[in-house]
């Protein structure tokens, strides 16, 4: 609810349809207070503000509705902490089916114990508000039965189904979360717990009625990440998608991607939603896009029964018939490489150094097994963006002394110990940009800021052609194509890497796996043509 923008822009929009129907505005006013909208917030400010914009808006249209015992539907959500079994004996309350009434009042001050910090995330099923609402009018109501009063009224909204739900709901990761809020996400909202925005989508989708729809405000990570994969799974088999507008970074002047979906209560089969982008420069100029879709921009009509042919289940609406059929065909990457990450230190200036900050005889190069009376050993940390091979730049100190040391560290992760010191093909868990992948020999150990794939027993080539292979084709552009449909952010994780699908074609096989050693060749010679690297020899201008 905030403040009531959203409210008192729907009051206009109300407003507009009593009209149409003849009504007068005097009387559409009073019914679109009575029974048209509502809102609930956890900051009491917040709901003054909301409540004294819709009683202006209403008195713009109804001189005396000030004097009328008329009262919007705008609540904060009530905090009970001291309120219990034993207070509840003093409400005054003459209800129809008093049993009844005091196990519904139990369960109403339970679910607001944290009212203040859970607001409408709080959900209620089951109880009778009729009989409770039969208490309300009594003409002796002490203080406190005003709180159960309050209590009940926002229970009831907190329960009742909607046609319509609109929303910017508030964007917060579980690492914020208080201890309240953590162990209640955890219980209410396991498929949503990451994010409070997912949470939110997730509880008014189930307050919608069957022929409703749900319109919310959220980050775009929902779309794509894999955390919210049993959720959007759950949103595209129960829900339908009707419209879509995604938007870039700072569209909206915040530093990340977002979507406004208008999500209809009930599954549609062969439905085509409506998908469209905007991007930050469509809104540099402080100007709205005046053409919608923008021309240029990502725009697709689409069932969102396609969007299961992708690992995941990614809304990447903008994909094409052809890269679709990819990812039913292809070999997935994690069915011909296994994927892993590496080690934390948890203290990287003590156990990391450029290798020719030490003795070079002290360094155990390309070995093929720990040897613990060595000192140190090439470590491979993701780096800047270069295909092929190189960003051989760091060693880590690991043998026996290291190793207890390394214990001591609360950051510290053994990860990936048994692949340690093997061939691998490798990229940067984090990028800003395209994809980049590396050919590394046998010898190295890495850390968790780069990520790793080795061969398995399954190959369809040979064994080190299948990782070639694999290289080429996560080396081009429709490599880096594949990642971003699976997921459009900086970071590039193991599980999605996994997912890209690898199309064999053994009329060229042959070629590719001639072109990657290529490749590879021209730019280890560029990277050894340098003094940073551990394999130079001589600059190739002398």
């Amino acid at each position: 609810m905030g403040s009531g923008h959203i409210l008192v822009y729907a009051f206009d929009v109300f407003m507009q349809l009593y009209e149409a129907e003849g009504q007068s505005p005097r009387t559409a006013a009073e019914l679109i207070l009575e029974n048209n909208l509502f809102g609930l917030d956890i900051d009491q400010r917040a709901f003054q503000l909301a409540y004294f914009a819709l009683m202006m808006k209403g008195r713009q249209y109804s001189r005396r509705i000030l004097s009328k015992q008329l009262r919007p539907n705008v609540y904060a959500v009530p905090n009970n902490a001291e309120i219990g079994e034993a207070e509840l004996q003093l409400v005054q309350m003459q209800f129809n089916d008093q049993k009844k009434a005091q196990q519904d009042l139990l369960t109403l001050v339970e679910g607001f114990k944290n009212g203040d910090e859970l607001g409408s995330l709080i959900k209620f099923e089951g109880l009778d508000f009729e009989n409770l609402k039969s208490g309300l009018n009594n003409t002796n109501v002490s203080f406190f039965d005003q709180s159960i009063k309050e209590m009940i009224l926002v229970g009831e909204l907190l329960q009742q189904q909607y046609e319509i739900g609109i929303t910017n709901p508030p964007y917060m990761g579980s690492s914020g979360f208080g201890s309240v809020l953590s162990k209640f996400s955890k219980k209410q909202y396991p498929n949503s717990k990451n994010d409070l925005f997912a949470m939110f989508m997730e509880r008014w989708n189930n307050s919608i009625s069957f022929t409703g729809y749900n319109t919310m405000v959220t980050m775009q990570s929902w779309m794509f990440l894999s955390s919210y994969e049993v959720m959007r799974k759950n949103i595209l088999a129960k829900n339908t998608i009707t419209n879509m507008m995604h938007m870039e970074n700072m569209v909206m002047g915040i530093a990340f991607g977002t979507a406004v979906t208008i999500i209809k209560n009930n599954y549609v089969k062969g439905f085509k939603g409506t998908y469209h982008q905007i991007k930050t420069v469509d809104v540099s100029s402080n100007l709205e896009p005046s053409i919608i879709p923008i021309p240029g921009n990502r725009f697709n009509q689409i069932t969102q029964d396609e969007f299961s042919k992708i690992p995941g289940s990614p809304i990447a609406y903008w994909v094409s018939e052809k890269l679709l059929h990819a990812f039913v065909v292809g070999k997935r990457f994690g069915d011909l490489l296994l994927s892993a990450q590496g080690m934390t230190t948890g203290d990287n200036n003590t156990f990391l150094k450029y290798w020719y900050e030490v003795k070079v005889n002290e360094i155990s190069f390309n070995s093929d097994y720990i040897n613990m009376t060595s000192k140190w050993y090439p470590m491979n940390k993701g780096g800047e963006y270069r295909k092929w091979y190189g960003n051989n730049d760091y060693i880590i100190w690991y043998n026996q002394e290291s190793l207890e040391l390394l214990k001591t560290k609360s950051g510290f992760r053994h990860d990936g110990k048994e692949y340690y010191l093997k061939e691998s093909i490798t990229w940067s868990s984090i990028t800003s940009g395209s994809l980049s992948m590396r050919y590394r020999p046998s010898g190295s150990i890495f850390s968790n800021a780069s990520r790793e794939a080795f061969n398995t027993k399954i190959n369809y080539l040979n064994s080190k052609n299948t990782m070639l292979y694999v290289l080429a084709i996560m080396n081009t552009k429709l490599g880096d194509l594949f990642l971003k449909i699976l997921n459009p952010t900086i970071n590039t994780p193991t599980g999605d890497i996994q997912k890209v699908p690898i199309i064999f074609n053994q009329s060229i096989d042959r070629i590719v796996i001639d072109f990657v050693k290529d490749c590879i060749g021209i730019v280890s010679k560029d990277w050894n043509s340098f003094e940073v690297s551990w394999d130079f020899k001589k600059h190739p201008l002398i």
